[in-house]
């Protein structure tokens, strides 16, 4: 206290933010200056950088008290721990010190504590996004309803949905927390925040929460995705510390004052909203935990979901969530599945509709009638849901015939077959006068048409509301002319990369063009990239990726056939720009590669109407019954790859005795890169290729003189062929001048045709090697952690390269050169021709034409 004025204690732990932590007091220093004093207390945590000094240095110039403190690195929660030490303020805050506050920050916060708010144990600060890259600031948050309005406090016992899950944008009694020794939990890295805010709750006179609208916490995206929640998956605390060490603890201290409130169940629900769904996101899967530990972590779900009532589960509706978590939820909780959205249907097309529901434990006794007669389904499998390998809930998939009088039966029970959407997203409950909405109307008009600079975000959303709108109407008039609707009638959009081609989407369309010039084909591609011209000049009819055309063209389509699976592909435009906001046309993934990992959780975020295979493993893995994909086997169909024609056909022109090029070709890492902007061609690296093990392992094996040395003496050329992430993305490398590197997508089957030998490590290439009559080495230097899951996206399946494969395989760099020598000698195991033939049996140089046929019969024109 100075004077009886009211003094907030500024938290801010430290570690490695020195190139942020300037920002955030220049924060400090433009505060709006009111009836408080602020006292700072920055916690140097073993930091190895400057940030220490930094702080220091503008605590000498700045007109307010405080200190720094310095400890061995222990953690945020530790150091927060030692921040509540030495406070002596009225009230804590704990802003992070990477991150950004309003300039009336704290002024806003003491005119509640002395105002209306008086009576309130917390303040909530409204967090916004900042967008390091672009410097966007957004008002985006999932917890925004809480200051809609102008409400000065709010119960949670009343309005439980006023949830508090950050400590960096809150405000505590410092009395309270010294009362009840309440303190973070010492080296919890994950929801630490959220247990600290709730146990304080659990531990405050009453749980009234001040929403402060006005104080703006500005929570930042790093542009290089190193933050706290950047890195959570890497963390044991993600999976395990999260819940044995503070959701159970603190349930069961809920659970010693009475029932567990419903506003504590909302705030786990909540988290656990985003937790569960990151297992179907390939960037974010579980893949590097073992069996054990995946066991572990869903026996802890069910610990926490033991704790939280089942009205609960069923009434949460902060975020969205689908009907698969939310029956997840209430498995794992120990609650039967709810007849209502049991079961769920959808059209596939014109005269088939899909029927899905989930069962818990054995499978029902299943049977289809329709006016009263047995219906055979033209499909059906059992499909596992893969969250961290539990096997309590599964989905069951039936394809049928589009009846209109159809029921299902199970287990003797007969249930209605009824469409049922995902949850909505929370409604938006603030009271808003009519005369406020008419204004925030005509606000939003002057916006919209002048870019006027009100400082009213309702009205900045609405006005960018009524541009969509305005722009979805324009879209979908010009996709009606005269003009538009004949040039793009049926059309069939075929595509590969955003920049480059020769690909199945590539081989798919040129036989379009030659072989069934009545169908109304167009090759889709960036306009500025090298590749237009060459496409154009071949006699290719382009459309630019994404421009107005590309747009109309979308709206008049039958299909869209792409041999990428990214959204650029699967869904170029947002569905509301549809009429009815929902894309005419039908999916055709063309695949890249022959599929030899699990990748149920990337295809099944995409609404793909038909699969394209070449194998007859992959094939099986995908449809077999109690895979992880949704896809079943009237969706997935061996034809072969348009790109195999070609490569047949080349390698005909190539006897294999005459071929001269040695061919490296590893594929890339995940763990390298940062995530892939929508819409972008590639991703960015992380750090330098040079500076990482992929890096030097492969050019170590490039640059090595006895591969030099081979090559002289069989008289081959070293061709390195980067893969597409990382094409353009590595001016560190320093390649030898004997090596011919391939920067631009090359003519694939040409190239293959003329290599002898092919290194890979865990790329699809090899399948298309093999077809070539390439000899394969796999050189798997870091297999543990590509099998794990930790520097790639993929899952492990029965494939198995040393058992499958086409080619020895080795981890150690020493060997590569030895294997690659016995591949260009006379011998060469028999029992790798073999397995190519078992696996691609699909060689008849007709999969475009096959392909075509089954979109037609499948889709008509």
């Amino acid at each position: 206290m100075s004077g009886g004025r009211l003094q907030f204690s500024v938290v801010v732990p430290l570690f490695r933010t020195e190139k942020y932590l300037a920002e955030l007091l220049d924060c400090f220093d433009a505060q709006r200056p009111g009836d408080y004093d602020l006292e700072f207390v920055f916690v140097d945590d073993g930091s190895d950088d400057a940030s220490g000094d930094i702080a220091r240095a503008w605590l000498a110039r700045a007109p307010y008290s405080g200190q720094v403190i310095r400890q061995d690195n222990g953690g945020v929660s530790r150091a927060r721990n030692t921040g509540i030490t030495a406070a002596t303020g009225n009230w804590i805050t704990f802003p992070d010190s990477d991150d950004l506050l309003s300039d009336n920050y704290f002024d806003e916060a003491a005119k509640a504590v002395g105002g209306a708010g008086s009576d309130a144990v917390l303040l909530s600060a409204n967090v916004w996004s900042y967008d390091e890259g672009s410097g966007a600031r957004r008002d985006n948050h999932h917890l925004r309803h809480k200051f809609r309005g102008n409400t000065a406090t709010v119960d949670l016992q009343q309005q439980p949905t006023f949830i508090q899950t950050q400590a960096a944008s809150a405000f505590f009694r410092l009395d309270i927390i010294r009362e009840h020794d309440i303190a973070f939990v010492d080296g919890l890295r994950v929801a630490e925040d959220a247990v600290f805010t709730a146990t304080y709750l659990l531990h405050a006179p009453n749980t009234v929460v001040a929403p402060l609208r006005k104080s703006i916490y500005y929570y930042r995206r790093r542009r290089d995705a190193t933050s706290a929640n950047d890195l959570t998956t890497t963390n044991p605390d993600f999976y395990f510390g999260r819940f044995d060490r503070g959701y159970v603890p603190l349930l069961e201290l809920a659970q010693a004052q009475g029932d567990v409130p419903t506003w504590l169940e909302y705030l786990v629900l909540y988290d656990l909203s985003w937790y569960l769904p990151r297992e179907m996101e390939r960037d974010r899967k579980a893949t590097h935990l073992t069996r054990d530990e995946k066991a572990h972590a869903v026996r802890l779900l069910q610990e926490v979901l033991h704790r939280i009532s089942e009205p609960a589960v069923i009434g949460y509706r902060l975020t969205r969530i689908s009907a698969e978590v939310r029956a997840l939820l209430l498995t794992l909780g120990g609650y039967a599945l709810p007849d209502a959205g049991l079961i769920r249907v959808s059209e596939r097309g014109e005269n088939v509709s899909e029927v899905c529901y989930f069962y818990q434990g054995d499978l029902p006794t299943e049977s289809v009638e329709s006016g009263g007669a047995p219906v055979t389904p033209i499909a059906v499998k059992s499909r596992t849901l893969d969250y961290l390998g539990q096997q309590l809930l599964h989905e069951r998939i039936l394809r049928l015939p589009k009846l209109s009088d159809a029921r299902l039966i199970l287990d003797g029970q007969a249930h209605p077959l009824t469409v049922a959407d995902d949850d909505p997203a929370a409604p938006d409950t603030s009271d808003v006068p009519t005369w406020k909405r008419i204004a925030n109307r005509f606000a939003a008009e002057v916006v919209c048409f002048t870019f006027a600079p009100i400082k009213a975000p309702t009205a900045v959303e609405q006005a960018a509301a009524l541009r969509r709108q305005r722009y979805r109407t324009a879209l979908r008039t010009l996709a009606r002319t005269p003009r538009f609707a004949k040039k793009f009638a049926d059309a069939w959009l075929v595509m590969d990369r955003l920049d480059s081609a020769h690909d199945n989407g590539e081989y798919l369309y040129d036989y379009l063009r030659s072989e069934r010039p009545d169908i109304n084909a167009w090759f889709v591609i960036k306009k500025d990239t090298p590749e237009w011209e060459r496409l154009r000049e071949r006699g290719f009819r382009l459309v630019a990726f994404r421009s107005l055309e590309h747009q109309v063209a979308l709206q008049n389509a039958a299909v869209v056939a792409s041999s990428q699976l990214d959204m650029e592909a699967s869904q170029p435009i947002a569905p509301d720009l549809y009429p009815r906001n929902t894309r005419p046309w039908r999916f055709v993934y063309l695949q890249h590669g022959v599929l030899h990992q699990d990748l149920s959780h990337w295809f099944n975020g995409k609404d793909i109407d038909l699969l394209t295979t070449a194998g007859v493993d992959e094939r099986s893995t995908i449809v077999a019954d109690g895979s992880s994909y949704k896809l079943t086997t009237d969706d997935v169909v061996l034809t072969g790859f348009p790109r195999h024609d070609a490569v047949v056909k080349a390698s005909e022109r190539h006897p294999y005795d005459e071929r001269s090029v040695l061919l490296i070709a590893p594929t890339w890492r995940n763990s390298l890169f940062l995530r892939k902007a929508p819409f972008a061609a590639r991703r960015k690296l992380r750090t330098p290729l040079s500076q990482t093990d992929y890096g030097r392992a492969w050019m170590g094996l490039l640059q090595a003189p006895a591969l030099q040395r081979l090559t002289d003496e069989q008289h081959a050329q070293i061709v390195y062929l980067p893969h597409p992430e990382f094409r353009g993305n590595t001016p560190d490398l320093d390649f030898p001048d004997h090596i011919t590197v391939l920067d631009q997508a090359p003519d694939m089957p040409e190239l293959l045709a003329r290599a002898r030998v092919v290194v890979t490590d865990y790329s699809s290439i090899a399948f298309d090697a093999a077809l070539a009559g390439s000899r394969i080495v796999y050189f798997q230097f870091d297999q543990d952690a590509y099998a794990s899951g930790t520097s790639h996206t993929q899952v492990a399946t029965e494939w198995d390269y040393g058992m499958d494969g086409f080619g020895p395989v080795t981890t150690e760099p020493a060997d590569v050169i030895r294997l690659i020598a016995e591949a260009y000698g006379d011998k060469w195991p028999a029992v790798y021709q073999d397995r190519i033939r078992r696996t691609l049996p699909v060689t008849d140089g007709k999969a475009a034409e096959r392909i075509t046929r089954l979109i037609e019969s499948k889709f008509g024109r």
